[in-house]
């Protein structure tokens, strides 16, 4: 039998949302349940029916077609852990960029919505860690330091799912490595943060930004 959905959004959705409840009730149209049986909820991924976290992981490792999700290193990282869940969030596009407080506030406007480190472009998070000239140079400088082999990635995802080939061998070269990564997000962060709230722009000297980076990884 057909189903009638009753959603109560607590806002106003954009066009762009109103778009895609307009899939989601098209999807819910097709499903029909049989009204002479029980209902009971099962997990098609395992043949008994019950949800696990590792059929899961395996069912998204076998559907993705991009690189490897970096979410283990992230949480390997011998950072603190604020950093580790902030770097986190730019791998899943969850920083509060212009371009995503726009899409949750419809009837916001930002003005203005560039970036405010380089002021060329609109703000979104790839642009902002990654595209950005002051963000970029940093990159350049920091894995430069590192005699690190890469070509600028196309976001923050692919950025984090690479295996950055540094100097040095073991065990040492892959844990600086993946703290200075951490380090350049955050310090990128904080920069972006210190010129919207306190108006200031920060030291552009390396030594400056390398003491910065220190501090937050001690």
């Amino acid at each position: 039998m057909p189903l009638n959905w009753d959603f109560d959004f607590g806002r106003n959705l954009s066009e762009a949302e109103i778009a895609e409840v307009v899939i989601l009730l098209d999807i819910l149209g097709k499903v029909r349940l049989n009204s002479s049986r029980s209902d009971r909820r099962s997990w098609e991924i395992e043949e008994q029916g019950s949800f696990s976290c590792k059929s899961f992981r395996s069912f998204l490792l076998s559907t993705t077609r991009d690189v490897f999700p970096p979410f283990i290193s992230i949480w390997k990282a011998k950072t603190p852990p604020k950093i580790q869940f902030f770097v986190w969030l730019a791998a899943n596009g969850n920083i509060n960029t212009c371009d995503s407080i726009q899409r949750r506030q419809p009837k916001m406007c930002l003005s203005p919505s560039w970036c405010v480190l380089c002021k060329e472009n609109a703000e979104n998070i790839d642009h902002l860690f990654i595209h950005c000239s002051y963000s970029l140079k940093l990159w350049w400088r920091m894995l430069g330091a590192l005699g690190a082999e890469w070509v600028i990635p196309k976001g923050c995802f692919q950025l984090l799912s690479i295996n950055l080939r540094v100097s040095g061998k073991g065990k040492r070269a892959g844990i600086l490595r993946d703290c200075l990564v951490h380090a350049i997000f955050w310090n990128i962060w904080m920069e972006q943060n210190q010129r919207i709230f306190q108006g200031h722009i920060g030291d552009y000297h390396y030594s400056t930004i390398m003491r910065d980076m220190m501090a937050v990884l001690r």
